[in-house]
C-alpha cells in the first residue's frame, strides 16, 4: 500500500515503532542477513535494543563477529512476533536498511541501523519450519559424520559409521527398490519411496535411540533423541559443533508428489532438554552444510547448501500452505 502526504508518513512511521516496539518488549529474535562478494549470505542473531531514536540499536551476543568494514552497506533485517492469545499465531517480518555503525562492548556489539520507513510481512526462505505430523516423517536416520572430508564418498562406506538411531532403510539411495503393485522406483535422482511401516515415535519405547523430527525448515532441522545416542568409545556425547549424515524421507501432504528422499551432512548448532514425548530425550538442532547426490555407482558427492535446501523448501512451503488452508477453515 502506498502512502502520500505527511499525515500518511506519519502513520507509516507509527506502524514501524509499535511493530518494533512489540519486538523488543518480547524479546523477538532479530536477524540482520549480509551477503560477502561471492554471493554467500550469513545470519547474524541479536536482539532490538532500542527502537526510540531515529535510528534502531541491535544487540548482537559475543560469538557475532562483524567487521567495521560492513558500514554503509545495505543489508536484509527480519523479526518474528509470536501471540499465544486466543492461540498461538506467528507473525513474520522483514525490511532492507543500512548499517550506519558498529560498536564492539565488553558483552557483544551494537549494531546501529537505519530505522525502516516501511515493514513487510515475509521470511527468508530457510527460516520457514514447520512442525510435520508423524504421518509425512517416513524416516529419519542419524549417523555420526566420520569421513575425514568432504570429498565423494560411497554409500556403503556410511553403513559403517556410528548410528545416532533410526529405522534402517529398505533399499540403499541410488538403487532399485520395490514399491507397492510391483513398479520398480530409480531412488538415484532423490526421489524415493518411503518405508512399508515405520512405527509412531509415540509407540517407541523409552529406551530406544530411535529420533524423531520435531521441526524442519530448508536450512535444518530439530530432532529428539536418546540423550547418550550417538556415543561411542572415541566420542561423547553428540554436542554442538559435532557433524552428522542424515537421510529422511518426508511424503508430500495429501500424496501428491513421490516422497522426497534426501542425504545431508549437518553440523549440531543447539543441544537441549526435550519437552517432547520420549522420556529423558534432547533436541539437537541440526544446520545443513552440504546435501549427497548419489550416482548410478553408489558414490555421493556432497554439494555445499548456500540458502537451504531446494527441494526441502518446496516440501516445507507445501506443509506449511496445507496447515494455513485447514486453520481458515475451522
Amino acid at each position: 500500500m502506498a502512502l502520500f502526504g505527511k499525515k500518511d508518513e506519519e502513520h507509516a512511521a507509527n506502524l514501524v515503532y509499535r511493530q518494533l516496539r512489540l519486538a523488543a518488549d518480547r524479546r523477538a529474535r532479530f536477524y540482520v542477513v549480509v551477503r560477502t562478494r561471492d554471493g554467500k549470505q550469513h545470519s547474524l542473531p541479536g536482539l532490538i535494543e532500542s527502537c526510540e531514536g531515529p535510528t534502531l540499536l541491535i544487540d548482537m551476543s559475543t560469538g557475532v563477529r562483524l567487521s567495521a568494514a560492513w558500514k554503509g552497506q545495505v543489508v536484509e533485517c527480519y523479526f518474528r512476533i509470536v501471540a499465544m492469545v486466543p492461540q498461538r499465531t506467528e507473525q513474520h517480518f522483514m525490511f532492507a536498511s543500512r548499517i550506519l555503525d558498529i560498536r564492539a562492548l565488553s558483552t557483544g556489539l551494537i549494531v546501529e541501523l537505519e530505522k525502516p520507513a516501511a515493514i513487510e510481512s515475509g521470511q527468508r526462505r530457510r527460516s520457514v519450519r514447520v512442525r510435520p505430523v508423524p504421518e509425512l516423517v517416513g524416516m529419519l536416520e542419524m549417523r555420526r559424520d566420520q569421513s575425514p572430508d568432504d570429498g565423494p564418498l560411497s554409500l556403503a562406506a556410511l553403513d559403517g559409521y556410528l548410528r545416532i538411531g533410526g529405522v534402517a532403510a529398505q533399499g540403499p539411495l541410488g538403487a532399485e527398490s520395490s514399491v507397492p503393485g510391483g513398479t520398480v522406483a530409480d531412488t538415484a535422482g532423490g526421489d524415493a519411496p518411503a518405508p512399508a511401516s515405520v512405527p509412531a515415535p509415540g509407540s517407541l519405547p523409552a529406551n530406544d535411540a530411535q529420533p524423531y523430527l520435531v521441526d524442519v525448515s530448508a536450512g535444518g532441522l530439530r530432532a529428539c533423541i536418546a540423550p547418550r545416542a550417538g556415543e561411542g568409545p572415541e566420542t561423547g556425547l553428540l554436542n554442538r559443533g559435532d557433524r552428522v549424515v542424515l537421510r529422511t524421507i518426508l511424503h508430500w501432504p495429501g500424496g501428491a508428489h513421490q516422497p522426497l528422499d534426501l542425504l545431508l551432512k549437518a553440523e549440531v548448532s543447539t543441544r537441549m532438554q526435550s519437552a517432547g514425548s520420549l522420556p529423558g530425550g534432547v533436541d539437537v538442532g541440526l544446520e545443513f552444510q552440504f546435501e549427497g547426490k548419489p550416482d548410478a555407482d553408489g558414490m555421493v558427492t556432497w554439494l555445499p547448501v548456500r540458502d537451504g535446501v531446494y527441494r526441502l523448501a518446496q516440501w516445507v512451503n507445501a506443509v506449511y500452505m496445507e496447515y494455513m488452508r485447514k486453520v481458515r477453515a475451522q
